[in-house]
Order: structure tokens, then C-alpha cells, then sequence
């Protein structure tokens, strides 16, 4: 057994000075980057936690294009919207992969989940069911859901303000599951639980340097025994194919019994033989929906709440305006969003101010390149610094303050919510952008207008009585990121607005005659 570590140790070391050599090889052609270490190349510059504070930290010393090598695998980090849209928009064809994981993406989900797929015909097969549930002009159905989900997050929060975090998770899941798979998320919230594990166990196994398997592939050959992490992500894969097979199987149950179902797992099942999928990558690609809608949507709520703590007076001119449209006794509603300027500004803000997946999912090349001079290897993870775009002084000055201001120009021209997703880069670039983004703006924007509508919302305090001083430092990181539970004290504006949130609620309850 020892001899069999050295020796993989031996190999391991070997690649790591040859992969430092091949880094080296045509420099005068590479983007500008920081100096790399001879044997371990950027390795060990890199933080494994909040890696946008440190490609923050490169834009500014070495400009939009920056290079790093990680054990031999080349990094290109885009820190300008021209650049990620010429490279992985206009050419796509090229950077629209992604680079295989072996934790999560071979073993974790067996090469079946959609956003770890490289591009070819799985890929395409499942963004085309996806674009099917979510262009724009589908999305428009699914108001009335979005509609009864954010009335329920107003009548939980206003039962148990404490527990506003845990009840926006629960909004953004439930909407997601009930566009899924046809019905409500169950009061007990064990469905909510299970994926909450499995979405947290995800962003983690995903981030770069989580598993060294993922940077040395070649360890995916060593034995079990030398091996324990392919173990534990084959127990992951059996937790997951539980929870997404047991989820989609209900619904082809639920068909046999009813007619007239209409959600994302059903529509799946009536084609799956026309899109030649099997069940495991059928409840895969309706698992991939239900995770992407409930983390991504509840931490930009959770930023949107920070947002309203740390700024009060965008809080009330947000209201005021509101005020205008809808009074006490009156819940909003979509048809009046273009009556809302100053809040489809501020939802646009939400996205810019602090992303939902600040670092950006990283594309792979499939072909050598060529961009500025600059040379571009095949096999080369090209990132999208989202969080280097939203703080580009250039296009956003004062970019840490936040502003909903800077777009009430481009919201007062015109404002449909196609717009929503536009004027930032929250929702990514090419053919990996987020196929989901219209109905998450949407979703935001109903929850946001209904939040300020109903309540006031301030900072709480902390274990000693004291104002709690809210950082918007303090955040998970990860492949995405919310902000870690702050004190907030969140009550309603007046005693109308919460009779109005009972009403309705009790209302939308009564069976229809």
C-alpha cells in the first residue's frame, strides 16, 4: 500500500513540473497574469474561498485578460462584457463546453446533469426541453403561479418574520417544484430539505480546487481504498437519483389517473421516447430546473433584503412609487409593471449589485484560438467574471454603492419584462445562458414589488441589543453566493396591508365553486 502512495505521489509530482513547463511554453503570446510559481504554477495563489475578491484584485493589476496556470490547466479570467460576448457569444461554437469534473460531473451525476454537460447532442437535447418550459412567451402562463407562491411568502413572512431567509428558500422552491412537477411543495418540507442538501453539496463539489481528483484526473485511476472521495460521490449520485426518480415518477403516476397535467416532468414523459431519453436522465434534467430556480432566486432575494437594510432611502422611494399604484387594501399585480419605473430599475439593480454567481460558470475550449494576439489553447476554462463586470467603474461608477437610478433611463423607455434581464450580466453568455433567466426576473420582480408593498424592512440586533451591522462581505461562497443569516426586523407598513395579505391568502385558499 505505501509503496503504490509513493508511487502515485511520484507521478503526481512529475505532472505538476511538467504541466509548469507546458504553462511556460509561447509566453510572449499569453495574456498578462500574475508570476507563477516554477513547479506549482498559480495553484497556490488562488483562494479556494470568495475567488472574485481575488480576480477583482487581477482585473485592476493586469486588466480585462488575465492567464493562470492551475496544475498545468490554463484559466483565461474575462473581466469585460466585449470580450466574454465575442469569445463565448459570437463564438460559441468553440466555448461552449465545460471542462469534465470527475467528482461531481462523472461520478456524482453520471454525466447526466445540464449545466456540467460538455457540448454536443446530450446538451442540446436537454436545453431544447428546457427552452420548450422557458421562452419568453411561455413564461407568461406561469404568472398565476408566481402570483399564488409570493402571496404565500407574504403570508409566511408575516406569521414568523424571524424566519424570512428560511421562507424565501421556500418561495423559490416551491414555484420551481410546482412548475416541475405539477404540484405544491409539501407542508413538511422534507422535499425542501432533501434538495437543499443536495444543492449545498453541489455548489461545493463544483467550486475549483474542492476535489484534487479534479485537477489531477489521473488519480481517478488509483483503487478504492486509495480513493474514498469516488465513494462518497457515488453515494450522492444514489441520494440524488432517489429524490429526482421519485419526483418525475410521481408524475407519470398522477397521469395514469388524471388527464390535463401540465408541468415540466409531464411534458418530459410524453416525449420521452421522441427525445430518446432515459428515466435517470429524465428525472435529472427536471432536477436540474428544481435546483437552478430555488438557489440561485432565494439568495438574489436574500441580497435584495441586505440591499433594503443597508439602503432606506431607495427602500421608501421604492414604496412611495408603489404607493401611487396600489394602496394598502391592493396586492400588486404584473399588469401594472409598467407603472413601476423606479422598481423595474431597482430589480435590475438587485442583479448587478451583487450576483447571484458573482465568479461566473466557467466555459472550455475545444479548439486552439487566438483573441488581441493573445493565444488561447484548446482545453483552456475561459471565465466570466461576473462580479468584475457589475464593479467596471467605466460602466458602473460608484458600482459598490447601490443604485437603482443608473437604469431608470433604459426602464422609462421601455419597460417589458424581457428588460429585466438586460443592461447586466447576471444570467451569463452564448449558448450556457441561464435558459431560465425570464422567468427568474420575473419571479424576483413579483416578490420584490410584493415584499416593499407590504412591509418595512431594517436592520435587527444582535445578541447584545445592538443594531446589527449588516456586511455585504459576510457571504457564502461558492459556485453561487447569498449573504450569511443577518438580524432583520421586517413588519408590516400598516395594519391594512397585513388584513389585505390575510384576506388574500384566506381567499386564494376557498376552493373554486
Amino acid at each position: 500500500m505505501w509503496n503504490l502512495a509513493i508511487v502515485v505521489v511520484f507521478i503526481l509530482g512529475i505532472l505538476l513540473l511538467s504541466h509548469s513547463f507546458t504553462g511556460q511554453t509561447g509566453s510572449k503570446a499569453n495574456p498578462p497574469g500574475p508570476p507563477p510559481h516554477f513547479f506549482f504554477g498559480h495553484t497556490l495563489q488562488v483562494p479556494t474561498t470568495k475567488t472574485w475578491k481575488y480576480f477583482e484584485k487581477l482585473f485592476h493589476a493586469y486588466g480585462p485578460i488575465v492567464k493562470l496556470s492551475l496544475a498545468g490547466d490554463d484559466i483565461i479570467v474575462l473581466s469585460h462584457p466585449g470580450d466574454a460576448e465575442e469569445l463565448l457569444g459570437r463564438r460559441s461554437h468553440n466555448y461552449s463546453s465545460r471542462r469534465p469534473l470527475m467528482y461531481a460531473g462523472k461520478y456524482q451525476s453520471r454525466n447526466q446533469r445540464l449545466v456540467l454537460l460538455p457540448y454536443g447532442e446530450t446538451l442540446k437535447r436537454q436545453r431544447a426541453a428546457f427552452h420548450q418550459m422557458l421562452q419568453p412567451r411561455v413564461v407568461g402562463a406561469y404568472e398565476e403561479i408566481q402570483a399564488t407562491e409570493s402571496l404565500r411568502l407574504l403570508s409566511d413572512i408575516l406569521a414568523s418574520p424571524t424566519r424570512c431567509a428560511h421562507h424565501c428558500r421556500r418561495f423559490s422552491a416551491s414555484l420551481v417544484f410546482t412548475l416541475s412537477y405539477g404540484e405544491r411543495l409539501d407542508d413538511d418540507g422534507k422535499d425542501l430539505a432533501a434538495v437543499t442538501t443536495v444543492l449545498e453539496g453541489f455548489i461545493r463539489d463544483t467550486y475549483p480546487g474542492a476535489h484534487l481528483v479534479d485537477t489531477f484526473p489521473l488519480l481517478d485511476y488509483l483503487p478504492g481504498f486509495l480513493a474514498p472521495w469516488r465513494a462518497e460521490a457515488q453515494r450522492k449520485h444514489e441520494f440524488e437519483v432517489e429524490l429526482y426518480t421519485r419526483l418525475a415518477s410521481n408524475v407519470k403516476t398522477r397521469q395514469a389517473k388524471e388527464l390535463g397535467i401540465e408541468c415540466f416532468a409531464a411534458r418530459l414523459w410524453d416525449q420521452q421516447e421522441k427525445m430518446e431519453i432515459g428515466t435517470e436522465e429524465l428525472a435529472y434534467i427536471a432536477g436540474s430546473a428544481f435546483e437552478a430556480g430555488t438557489d440561485t432566486t432565494a439568495g438574489t432575494l436574500h441580497w435584495f433584503l441586505m440591499a433594503m437594510v443597508l439602503y432606506p432611502a431607495t427602500m421608501r422611494k421604492a414604496q412611495a412609487e408603489i404607493d401611487t399604484v396600489f394602496d394598502a387594501d391592493t396586492i400588486p399585480v404584473f399588469t401594472r409593471m409598467d407603472d413601476l419605473p423606479y422598481c423595474f430599475a431597482l430589480v435590475k439593480e438587485i442583479f448587478r449589485w451583487s450576483p447571484a454567481a458573482p465568479g461566473g460558470f466557467p466555459h472550455y475550449s475545444d479548439a486552439d484560438d487566438e483573441y488581441q494576439g493573445y493565444r488561447i489553447r484548446k482545453g483552456t476554462m475561459v471565465i466570466p467574471c461576473i462580479w468584475n463586470m457589475h464593479h467596471n467603474e467605466d460602466e458602473f461608477p460608484n458600482s459598490y454603492v447601490f443604485e437603482p437610478e443608473r437604469f431608470m433611463r433604459k426602464a422609462l423607455s421601455q419597460d417589458t419584462p424581457d428588460l429585466l434581464t438586460e443592461g447586466h450580466y447576471g444570467f451569463g453568455f452564448g449558448r450556457r445562458k441561464c435558459p431560465g433567466q425570464y422567468l427568474a426576473a420575473k419571479t424576483i420582480w413579483i416578490a420584490v414589488v410584493r415584499l416593499l408593498w407590504a412591509f418595512s424592512i431594517e436592520a435587527g440586533k444582535d445578541s447584545s441589543g445592538q443594531i446589527a451591522r449588516v456586511d455585504p462581505n459576510n457571504c457564502t461562497s461558492g459556485m453561487t453566493s447569498k449573504p450569511e443569516d443577518f438580524p432583520i426586523d421586517i413588519v408590516p407598513r400598516s395594519e391594512m396591508h397585513a388584513d389585505s395579505i390575510v384576506m388574500s391568502r384566506e381567499s386564494a385558499r376557498k376552493p373554486v365553486s
